[in-house]
């Protein structure tokens, strides 16, 4: 029986730590411990925190929807691997921004106060505009948002 050698072991475990850091996934943001990497605010809302994962595996958190559309709008594109918002439904439960679904409401007070929630399903969203109304957008209105608000 073959004996595999210590190099052999350190490849694999090299191999394994390699593609983990690579990865394009988030990871859980720690509220009341992680600081928003745009406004360096504490992040302590779990209905709202976010994060950008770059293509080499790196992952900066904030505390809200706005702080990710203005700091993702400020990067290079070409970095960018994945985008993660909060389902407002699931708190602390992370969905890829490529499938959310966004809502303005003055009723729904954002950590950074331009009222940006997000949602994972259609149904959640519907029953939440007709208990506190609002305004759906999409990323890029969102983004187009964020950028008249913030540059004025």
């Amino acid at each position: 029986m073959l004996k595999p050698n210590k190099f052999f072991n350190i490849g694999c475990l090299l191999l394994l730590f390699l593609l983990n850091s690579c990865s394009k996934n988030p990871e859980p943001i720690i509220y009341g411990d992680d600081n928003c990497e745009y406004c360096k605010m504490l992040i302590t809302n779990p209905a709202y925190g976010t994060e950008l994962v770059t293509d080499k595996g790196k992952i900066y958190k904030y505390d809200s929807i706005e702080c990710l559309a203005a700091y993702s709008a400020e990067s290079n594109k070409e970095e960018i691997a994945s985008l993660w918002v909060t389902d407002f439904g699931n708190p602390g439960n992370l969905i890829n921004l490529d499938s959310a679904l966004f809502l303005r409401s003055e009723k729904l007070r954002s950590p950074m106060g331009l009222n940006l929630t997000a949602f994972s399903d259609e149904k959640t969203l519907q029953d939440i505009i007709s208990k506190h109304s609002g305004e759906r957008l999409t990323w890029d209105e969102i983004a187009e948002y964020v950028r008249e608000e913030w540059d004025e």
